[in-house]
């Protein structure tokens, strides 16, 4: 395979990702739950540990690091992490404010977000559910709810679904 096949294979499989991490926004919106998150990732990764799911798992992360990182450029507040937990407090449950806590540096700064990886193994399955969950909450307080802010903010595909 030329690199500019692997390329294209690598475009189209973020694209797909993209999509299916924006399906898991809209239904964390809509049902006001932490399932769909780990539904979506669980989806998305296949949970296992081959090494597909593993790079899988990381372009994930990168996708989700990155559209938090990007919406909290849009966001006028110093510092928006409260805000977003205290939304995750009230529409999923203390317990998972609690293990967002964990993964968001994002919304604070570039520095922090790198710092999130440390909590991938003590988080396990939630590790990157909290980031979707944080990606709902901030498109709920700050785009008004409407997936097409965040669409627009980050050049996402079309919803898969």
């Amino acid at each position: 395979m030329s690199d500019r096949q692997e390329r294209q294979q690598v475009a189209a499989a973020a694209e797909r990702l993209s999509g299916l991490v924006l399906d898991g926004v809209v239904e964390t919106l809509a049902q006001r739950s932490s399932d769909p998150g780990r539904h979506y990732v669980g989806m998305i990764t296949g949970g296992g540990d081959s090494e597909e799911d593993r790079a899988t798992e990381l372009m994930v992360t990168l996708i989700l690091v990155r559209w938090l990182s990007v919406a909290r450029e849009q966001i006028v507040e110093p510092d928006p992490v409260d805000a977003v937990l205290d939304w995750i407090r009230d529409a999923l449950g203390p317990r998972y404010a609690a293990r967002a806590r964990y993964t968001s540096g994002p919304l604070l700064s570039e520095d922090n977000a790198a710092d999130i990886m440390q909590y991938r193994a003590a988080l396990g399955g939630d590790f990157l559910p909290s980031l979707m969950w944080q990606l709902a909450a901030v498109v709920d307080l700050y785009g008004k709810g409407d997936i097409e802010w965040l669409r627009s903010l980050v050049g996402a595909p079309e919803r898969a679904g």
